[in-house]
């Protein structure tokens, strides 16, 4: 469960191989940000997450667009493709899965964020990462992939473009 304020973007549920989850949301900051978010889980067997923190985004509209996917079974997680509807979009990734790894993010991109639930490497819980890079022209990403260090599992990748403010 999110903290008060947080959209749900999407939520992907990976039934092969370890069952897991990844779920991404956006907030738009207010005046008295609070200096920590806590969420809830129901039930966990390894928790994995990153905040990013982007400014110059449309407050309005913030998502141009979007696309998740289940990952199969690998030491590669990638995102689909989605092509962009606005110049100067913001692209943010996430990729997930159920061992606890160090990450490698996608060609080009800078990593914001990388967690894990468990000490790496271990074939338990979850680990994740997120990474960003700005796409000068309306167009086509390209898939986008990172790679993990060690035991590969199935898991989820997002992809989303942040659009730029008027």
């Amino acid at each position: 469960t999110p903290p008060a304020g947080w959209t749900l973007v999407r939520r992907m549920d990976n039934a092969s191989g370890i069952a897991n989850s990844l779920a991404v949301y956006f907030r738009v900051t207010v005046a008295g940000e609070p200096a920590s978010h806590t969420w809830t889980f129901s039930a966990s067997t390894g928790s994995a997450g990153g905040i990013s923190a982007f400014s110059g985004v449309d407050t309005s509209s913030p998502v141009d667009v979007e696309n998740g996917q289940n990952t199969a079974v690998s030491l590669t997680q990638s995102t689909p493709s989605v092509t962009t509807t606005t110049a100067r979009a913001m692209l943010v990734t996430s990729h997930a899965f159920s061992s606890c790894a160090n990450w490698t993010p996608p060609a080009g991109m800078t990593e914001a964020f990388e967690a894990a639930s468990n000490a790496v490497p271990n074939s338990a819980g979850m680990s994740m990462e997120g990474s960003y890079v700005l796409q000068a022209a309306i167009g086509v990403t390209g898939v986008k992939s990172a790679v993990a260090s060690n035991d590969a599992d199935s898991g989820n990748a997002h992809i989303l473009a942040l659009r730029q403010a008027p």
